[in-house]
């Protein structure tokens, strides 16, 4: 079935090092011979794509849902090739590789920028060696820097860094020296996750047990306050509700998903939009590969959204950003909605958690300490 032409690709790389305990991502440990058989597999889905659809010109590409430097040389530069191969870079602006402090030396990075890799996203997670440690982390804290450098003197200028906050029993002097050792490397761009507590990790296991205590809500907001005043301090704009960046170096792979924009994943777990048609590969390597294998249909969930389902979707994603909504964007939506809609913001606007006029609504500063709820409200209509 043919699709609208996607303005943005992604491509789930299912690896990682098999030891965090917090992470709800799908993810698999990483061993060659599975990812040879990942690749060959991701190949033939791209050219099966190809066979009913023109050939993509992305305006970004992202490789990343687990390590993709976590590869060996030969299967990252494979993983290059099987994108730039196939796609047209004529309108290609930004293309992501996510990474692991450490796993970047200097024959991968040669590799990256032979292809055309111009962004580098590091998780980094923490700059304190005892708390690495705690959440599974294979790096130590020097490796991150030792990275950010060794990118940047490859010629990789635009480098992201992920940290998390609101980990049980960190203290406020601990994460503040994580936020300032991040923002003396200079970063275009740190995305400030707060730990959630995902089902089935083993960070779940521990809570149950007791044996970890979490954040209550106050302390995560003090946390997540603490990161906007030093961030902002720094000259980093709070863009999205986890992201900040330097001036002009927001995201735009993640601006256009939360914009609404049509995007084309591959890989296991990698989901996809073309209007209003939504499809999900199965989170399950083995199967990705047999079917793909052998000639079967690809396991994956597929829907077609209503206008309003749809229109939902985008306001709730499109609120995440700093930018303001304008609700006349949403033509085709039904008048129920949209008098849902302007009586919910109103309300919310009471209780200080957005704000609007003539028809443009943002959350304020508080509001993004609550987006959840803000969401909720605006489904249930």
């Amino acid at each position: 079935m043919k699709t609208r032409e996607s303005e943005h690709l992604y491509v789930h790389v299912p690896f990682c090092d098999g030891k965090c305990v917090y992470c709800a991502f799908y993810s698999e440990a990483y061993t060659a011979d599975r990812a040879e058989g990942y690749l060959n597999a991701l190949s033939r889905e791209f050219d099966l794509y190809l066979a009913s659809n023109p050939r993509p010109a992305p305006r970004t590409v992202y490789l990343g849902g687990g390590t993709s430097s976590i590869l060996e040389t030969s299967q990252l530069d494979r993983l290059c090739r099987i994108v730039s191969e196939r796609i047209s870079r004529a309108n290609l602006k930004e293309w992501t590789l996510e990474a692991n402090p450490g796993t970047l030396p200097e024959a991968k990075l040669r590799v990256l920028l032979q292809h055309g890799v111009n962004r580098i996203s590091i998780g980094a997670q923490s700059f304190d060696d005892d708390v690495l440690d705690r959440i599974g982390r294979r790096h130590a804290a020097a490796a991150i820097e030792l990275t950010v450098l060794a990118a940047r003197a490859a010629g990789i200028g635009n480098i992201g860094l992920d940290l998390i906050a609101c980990l049980p029993g960190i203290r406020d002097d601990t994460w503040a020296a994580t936020l300032e050792k991040a923002v003396r490397l200079e970063p275009s761009h740190i995305s400030i996750y707060a730990l959630t507590v995902e089902k089935g990790t083993p960070m779940s296991r521990l809570v149950r047990s007791g044996d970890v205590i979490v954040p209550d809500d106050d302390l995560q907001v003090q946390t997540l306050d603490l990161a906007e005043k030093l961030l902002g301090q720094a000259g980093y704009e709070r863009y999205e509700i986890s992201n900040y960046a330097r001036p002009g170096c927001r995201c735009a792979h993640n601006v256009a998903c939360w914009d609404g924009k049509d995007y084309l994943g591959l890989g296991p777990a990698a989901s996809s939009r073309s209007g209003l048609r939504r499809w999900t590969n199965k989170p399950n390597l083995d199967r990705y590969v047999r079917a793909l294998d052998v000639g079967e249909e690809l396991p994956r969930e597929e829907d077609t959204l209503s206008a309003d389902t749809d229109a939902t979707e985008r306001l709730i994603f499109r609120f995440r950003l700093a930018d303001t909504v304008d609700l006349s964007e949403f033509g085709g939506t039904s008048a129920q909605l949209l008098n849902h809609w302007e009586r919910t913001l109103g309300e919310l606007e009471k209780n200080g958690l957005v704000r609007g006029g003539d028809g443009r609504w943002a959350l304020t500063r508080q509001g993004r300490n609550f987006a959840d709820f803000v969401a909720y409200e605006l489904i249930n209509v």
